[in-house]
């Protein structure tokens, strides 16, 4: 799946907020492909840059900052 069908998912409310974290984490794994890093690296990057665990995303909130993030890392 592309980045935007996965971000499609992440932004979708009504999935749990689990499922919409492996969204993110798919995300930052396309992302790390593009950039030549890491899934790990990138979702490191993430959480420096916006204190966002995507590993443990606490709320919608959160997965909106890491999302902003994953896009400007684009």
């Amino acid at each position: 799946m592309s980045f935007n069908s996965h971000k499609r998912k992440l932004l979708d409310e009504s999935e749990p907020l689990a499922h919409r974290g492996s969204h993110g984490r798919s995300c930052a794994l396309l992302v790390a492909q593009k950039l030549g890093l890491t899934r790990d690296a990138v979702i490191e990057r993430v959480a420096q840059n916006s204190s966002v665990d995507l590993h443990n995303p606490q709320s919608s909130a959160d997965l909106l900052i890491a999302l902003a993030e994953l896009e400007s890392m684009r």
